[in-house]
């Protein structure tokens, strides 16, 4: 039987890492991202803005065996501009609720109309800042806490064949940390924080956190919560 797996944001990061490790996994990879590095035969890119709603609309996704176990990973995601919400443009705030919520609502929508005969998986790639406000973070910590909450929904609604998690990597060596990094103390006061996860190595790498989110789809069945911190699995 043919796995099949589609996740936003390849290319780099969380999502890179999780599509290399699948297909070793041997499973048939799509990836939505702007960028891309992988090259493998049972890989297939769609270069793609997914803060673009009109592209996000327009979007196919590939047409499977019915017998094929499908999951979709949304993962791609920006911290945005990290100032107090007087302080961003409508135009960032704009691009953040669309690459972080209203893209992975249009996908999930369309992954399950899609894919109604096929065994599915869905995993939003959430944040602990779903749980706690930080300032500077508005968007973020929002769209976080709504992907939580759009998680929680569509189990609600117990659609066929569908299984439904948001997980919470954690602190991860990723371009969004070099970001954090980089801001302004003045408007970001727990910078610092950061800073000191870095140079005192407690980030977690995107491989530790690819593996830990496998090893989750290969025992979704023995999940009952939905919402899923991957410190609890270290």
């Amino acid at each position: 039987m043919q796995k099949v797996a589609l996740i936003t944001g390849t290319g780099s990061g969380i999502g890179r890492a999780l599509a290399e490790l699948l297909l070793s996994e041997n499973y048939l990879i799509f990836g939505y991202s702007r960028t891309n590095q992988i090259e493998n035969k049972n890989f297939t890119f769609t270069k793609i803005d997914l803060s673009d709603m009109e592209a996000v609309q327009k979007l196919q996704f590939p047409n499977v065996n019915v017998a094929s176990d499908v999951l979709l990973v949304n993962n791609a995601a920006t911290i945005g501009s990290i100032l107090p919400i007087d302080k961003k443009t409508n135009e960032e705030i704009l691009r953040e609720y669309n690459l972080n919520i209203i893209s992975p609502t249009l996908l999930s929508r369309k992954f399950i109309n899609n894919y109604s005969d096929n065994k599915k998986l869905l995993i939003n790639i959430g944040s602990g800042a779903a749980n706690k406000a930080i300032a500077s973070w508005s968007t973020y910590c929002a769209t976080k806490s709504g992907l939580d909450m759009l998680t929680e929904v569509i189990q609600k609604e117990k659609h066929e064949s569908l299984k439904v998690f948001s997980i919470h990597p954690g602190v991860v060596n990723t371009n969004m940390q070099e970001e954090i990094r980089k801001s302004d103390a003045d408007f970001f006061p727990i910078k610092q924080q950061f800073i000191d996860y870095y140079s005192k190595n407690e980030l977690f790498s995107v491989d530790f956190v690819a593996l830990k989110i496998f090893q989750i789809i290969a025992k979704k069945e023995h999940f009952k919560e939905i919402i899923l911190n991957l410190r609890d699995f270290e």
